[in-house]
């Protein structure tokens, strides 16, 4: 089993050093024993990154064995020749440790800004990932296609690793669940997408990969709140926890799961916390998160959580996670001594 920690942003971005604790959970995240940290990609939005990759570059350079990764970056709206080269050079810097997570996020707002239209966001990641692929595995190469056309090049530097960086693809949908098993080296989940709703899609994911003759490979990723007391987690964190995570659901929610969870919620139906974390978030003390991952491993044959501590926050808080430094700090160490070592 390998485990992924996504990396807040404890920060405003006015603050003197902002990225400083980020590098700190970083290196912790390297100590405690996880495959690869990650990093969101959003625009214009408090607590969020604009240029996730020269970050990665900076983590690149701190570290020396954890994979380094975006989780996700919204690659519809830039121009996959120059993403490709970005990627590459990181790859360089790191020794071969980038893993690119994309997807097409839901914010139209970050379409308009950077001249794509929205409604086109399936097409152009089809086109981005179909572009990446190609430079990233041939030298004087040349395309021409609906979105980007060129001429006969060759990307420099050539990425390190071999055929290419990892692509871990993003999406719910059942033509983005498809285009990960084409165009993707792993699937990746929604953060709070159920696990009735994941089943489906790797109901579709499983079997486009068996048709290519390539691996399954996927990516569960789950919002987490790991503490030494689960009496503490389920009365005091929990409820303000999900409470917080509510109102980007709200947002973004596309599962039929979710919309009816909100129209229950809306009706006046008493739903506890808990019931609403219920196959959708880690919690708890070791032992409970410990079984829950043994539950998610036996329905599902995952062999892959990517974790976001206290993550998932609406963007209007200013920041994306609930808890301090030294409470992100201590989860990841504590998960890193008790969680990790049980999957072993």
């Amino acid at each position: 089993m390998k485990f992924s920690l996504s990396l807040p942003l404890l920060k405003d971005f006015t603050s003197p050093d902002p990225f400083r604790e980020t590098f700190d959970l970083a290196r912790i995240a390297e100590e405690s024993g996880f495959d690869t940290v990650t990093i969101g990609h959003h625009h214009f939005m408090p607590g969020n990154l604009s240029d996730p990759l020269t970050f990665l570059a900076a983590v690149a350079a701190r570290t020396s064995t954890v994979h380094v990764g975006t989780g996700i970056f919204q690659l519809p709206i830039h121009n996959p020749v120059r993403v490709a080269e970005q990627v590459a050079t990181i790859d360089q810097i790191s020794g071969g440790r980038v893993t690119l997570g994309v997807g097409m996020g839901w914010w139209p707002l970050e379409y308009d800004v950077h001249g794509s239209n929205f409604k086109e966001r399936g097409a152009r990641m089809e086109e981005a990932l179909t572009i990446m692929r190609l430079v990233w595995q041939n030298e004087n190469v040349a395309f021409e296609g609906r979105f980007h056309s060129f001429p006969e090049l060759t990307v420099h530097p050539r990425p390190l690793q071999s055929p290419n960086p990892p692509l871990w693809v993003a999406g719910v949908a059942p033509a983005a669940v498809d285009r990960a098993a084409r165009l993707g080296d792993s699937w990746i989940c929604g953060p709070v997408q159920s696990l009735a709703a994941a089943l489906r899609c790797l109901d579709i994911y499983r079997p486009a990969c068996a048709a290519l003759n390539k691996p399954a490979d996927w990516v569960l990723r789950r919002y987490a709140w790991v503490g030494e007391s689960d009496e503490q987690v389920r009365t005091e964190v929990l409820p303000v926890y999900v409470d917080g995570l509510m109102v980007h659901w709200r947002e973004s929610a596309e599962e039929k799961e979710e919309k009816e969870l909100f129209a229950r919620i809306d009706a006046g139906e008493d739903i506890t916390a808990e019931d609403i974390a219920a196959d959708r978030l880690l919690w708890g003390d070791p032992e409970r998160v410990i079984g829950q991952i043994r539950d998610y491993e036996k329905a599902t044959q995952c062999d892959h959580v990517h974790t976001a501590f206290g993550a998932g926050l609406p963007a209007d808080t200013g920041q994306a996670s609930l808890g301090t430094f030294e409470d992100i700090a201590a989860m990841i160490r504590l998960f890193g001594r008790e969680v990790i070592p049980a999957f072993e």
